[in-house]
């Protein structure tokens, strides 16, 4: 289980990170650009005639370095599992990945568990070998772990890095646009969520005076989420949390089940805080016979109902299932 471990540990460091994570440059020479390979033809996909005229191009990434790109990516390692959501948006698939179980954990990506994809690992030790054995054409790394590997990326194909884009799901899709040469997809499938959102978000106006939470479940944690898609007034549904909440201004905290308690929201949605929807079963038939769990306004009124993990990625796949699973659950009442 030692890939399932390490993805449980990105979870967690991702939750105890409460601004989005930012790369700071001390590494790579603006001066000394990378050059990818030349790869295949465009992928008709999504690709107008103007933008597949736009080869060769120079992107710089997360950490200010120049990566140019001869020709479209066709042979993309990803080290950075939150993102997988981003390329199968844009109609693009990594050859090769590491923590390639989310395929199969989060219904998000249930679609796509079946492609064709090299398991590398986990991302905070990926296979080299197995790397050097696919030869990819360009490796997508995050930023804040770019470091880490010691320079052995590099050896092998152009790198580039790419920010953490906490609650901004937008413009890291907008940022794959520019690499596989998809600006306008990235834009048409930005304006499509964002309408759905809105949407949804007029579908729920009846239930203004109704409160709602989104806690994560872990052996024995729980952690309160503020996730941006469920309770921003502008850009998510506009729930409204308890008036004991945690802190809106920070991604989420761990409470107690007493915490939880004293919060007591009328509706509650619930996800696993490793990725698990096997594990998120177990723990919740652990607290059938817990009395405070029992207690809870949202448990003895049948609302309480599973998210799927991917949530806690914030990725756009994620958060349109998301929306989808409130308005179906909650409008069925």
């Amino acid at each position: 289980m030692k890939r399932f471990m390490g993805l449980l540990v990105s979870i967690v460091f991702l939750v105890s990170i409460l601004a989005g994570c930012a790369g700071t440059s001390n590494s790579g020479t603006a001066g000394s650009p990378n050059t990818a390979a030349p790869a295949a033809e465009i992928d008709k996909s999504g690709t107008s005639g103007q933008e597949a005229a736009k080869w060769p191009r120079t992107y710089v990434d997360a950490l200010g370095r120049e990566v140019v790109l001869e020709k479209k990516p066709e042979k993309v390692a990803l080290l950075f599992f939150r993102n997988f959501e981003h390329l199968f948006l844009l109609g693009e698939s990594p050859v090769a990945a590491t923590d390639i179980n989310v395929l199969s954990e989060w219904e998000s990506l249930a679609p796509y568990k079946n492609n064709t994809i090299e398991d590398l690992g986990s991302i905070a030790s990926p296979n080299i070998e197995k790397l050097l054995a696919v030869d990819p054409d360009l490796i997508i790394a995050v930023s804040n772990r770019y470091e880490s590997y010691g320079g052995k990326l590099d050896q092998i194909a152009p790198v580039i890095t790419v920010d953490s884009n906490e609650n901004n799901w937008q413009g890291a899709l907008r940022e794959y646009g520019k690499i596989f040469g998809k600006e306008q997809k990235a834009e048409d499938e930005i304006a499509r969520i964002e309408a759905f959102v809105a949407q949804s978000r007029e579908r729920l106006t009846a239930y203004n005076d109704k409160t709602f939470g989104v806690t994560m479940l872990g052996d024995k944690q729980y952690w309160a989420f503020t996730t941006q898609f469920v309770f921003n007034k502008d850009s998510g549904l506009g729930l409204n949390p308890p008036s004991q909440y945690v802190d809106m201004s920070k991604k989420g905290e761990q409470i107690s089940l007493e915490g939880l308690a004293t919060m007591n929201p009328d509706y509650m949605f619930v996800a696993d805080l490793g990725g698990s929807s096997q594990k998120l079963k177990g723990y919740l038939k652990n607290l059938e016979s817990d009395s405070v769990w029992n207690s809870l306004h949202a448990v003895k009124n049948k609302h309480m109902y599973p998210l799927d993990s991917s949530i806690a990625a914030g990725g756009p796949l994620g958060i349109e299932l998301g929306v989808k699973t409130i308005v179906n659950n909650v409008l069925s009442q």
